[in-house]
């Protein structure tokens, strides 16, 4: 218990830029390995588009993350694409657009058991190579691709990983790959903690150049709350880096209750 405890607080306090999922459940440098059961495979897959089975291939049923929430298994570890509509996004206009859920929301089974995000509206549109891309240029794009960065970044294996910091981040550079490299080689198991996070919101300000994205995940007391700043760069929603690496792994602030968080669980 005490090294999940210390794992949630690694996690939720990728705070000046960060998970989780979103939420997501990180590494601590001082904790003990904790291997998954199933690490997954390790080979790089090709873009894939969710469902992704002939006629003749009977569907694989979903499972959950850690806490019994439900994921879809798609037979790729780095998880498959859905078709996009953009006519389906949230509606700017609506009160709660900032905490709003994308439409067709879903969480996959990614490697280790990490819990992968992917929408039908704000994307992601093509996974290639175990990377994620083209995400919307919405609030709710922000917050997808805040969670699938940290989510690879802690799953992946070697190769994928890797590159994951060099294209989903901004900043950083060779020092903050190597603090991701300690904290996977610490924790193996991290992977089981990436978990679908309680709450989503996206502070106010919202600028289709920034967004200032927030998780809640549940924890002893409450809930954690990690913050994750995202840039448009590139056509395409980055982790803001901060100069100072180490608040990625500082603590994460509390909240007793999710009063003004939207719950992105599984929709229709």
């Amino acid at each position: 218990m005490k090294s999940h405890r210390l794992l949630t607080i690694l996690l939720t306090g990728i705070t000046a830029v960060v998970i989780a999922v979103f939420v997501l459940t990180v590494t601590n440098d001082n904790g003990a390995p904790n291997r998954p059961a199933d690490p997954g495979s390790s080979s790089a897959p090709a873009t894939r588009t969710f469902p992704d089975q002939s006629p003749s291939t009977p569907a694989l049923p979903p499972t959950t993350d850690l806490f019994g929430n439900r994921l879809e298994v798609t037979g790729d570890d780095a998880g498959s694409a859905l078709p996009q509509d953009p006519s389906t996004r949230p509606d700017p206009t609506r009160p709660d657009y900032l905490t709003a859920s994308p439409a067709r929301m879903r969480w996959q089974r990614g490697w280790g058991g990490a819990a992968l995000p992917v929408s039908g509206s704000d994307g992601p549109a093509r996974i290639e190579h175990g990377i994620a891309t083209g995400f919307a240029r919405t609030p709710q794009g922000a917050a997808l691709a805040a969670a699938d960065a940290l989510a690879r970044v802690l799953a992946a294996p070697d190769g994928v990983w890797q590159q994951v910091v060099r294209e989903r981040y901004y900043g950083g550079g060779q020092p903050l790959q190597d603090r991701f490299a300690r904290s996977r080689q610490r924790t193996p198991g991290a992977a089981r903690y990436v978990v679908v996070p309680d709450g989503v919101r996206i502070q106010p300000g919202y600028r289709d150049d920034l967004a200032v994205v927030q998780f809640a995940t549940h924890d002893e007391l409450g809930y954690t709350i990690s913050t994750w700043p995202m840039a448009w760069i590139d056509d395409d929603w980055r982790v803001r880096v901060p100069d100072d690496l180490e608040t990625l792994w500082g603590p994460g602030t509390s909240t007793p209750t999710l009063a003004g968080f939207g719950s992105w669980k599984a929709t229709p």
